[in-house]
């Protein structure tokens, strides 16, 4: 009988939530960074000039599916590279942005372009938390909620 070595095969729940807690952390550091650009910008009540909504909405209910997403996509086509990623992750951004204006009522051009950025943005964000795992439970809770109180 082959006995199977437990320390061979990857923890399916471990893998899993790694990937979520990349997931958020990469989604609270872009939260923080479009934050802090946002106050070289005009904005009024959290919500910058020309976006229907404000930030953490537009990246947790809008870039944060469209993440989601480009990662199947990136799965489905076993492509682990930066170049074809961020080609993807571009168009996802494109398609948030247009999601979002048809919801929310903005102008589609302009949500398409500032998807695209954001969703940029989250791409390195999550390649920098995949080299910095130590960070991840700081940039996907702590980050994010003292963005919230102080901005």
């Amino acid at each position: 009988m082959n006995k199977i070595k437990d320390y061979d095969l990857p923890s399916v729940r471990l893998s899993a939530g790694m990937y979520a807690l990349t997931k958020l952390s990469a989604a609270g550091l872009t939260f923080m960074l479009v934050s802090l650009l946002m106050l070289f910008f005009p904005h009024e009540g959290g919500v910058p000039e020309g976006w229907p909504i404000s930030v953490p909405y537009a990246i947790y209910a809008y870039g944060l599916p469209a993440t989601l997403l480009a990662d199947l996509l990136l799965r489905m086509f076993r492509s682990s590279s930066l170049g074809p990623s961020l080609v993807l992750y571009a168009a996802a951004g494109f398609g948030a942005g247009l999601w979002l204006a048809s919801e929310q009522g903005g102008e589609a051009m302009t949500c398409g372009i500032y998807g695209i950025a954001v969703l940029l943005v989250f791409r390195l964000a999550q390649v920098a938390g995949e080299r910095q795992p130590l960070l991840l439970p700081v940039f996907a809770l702590f980050i994010p909620l003292l963005c919230l109180l102080l901005l």
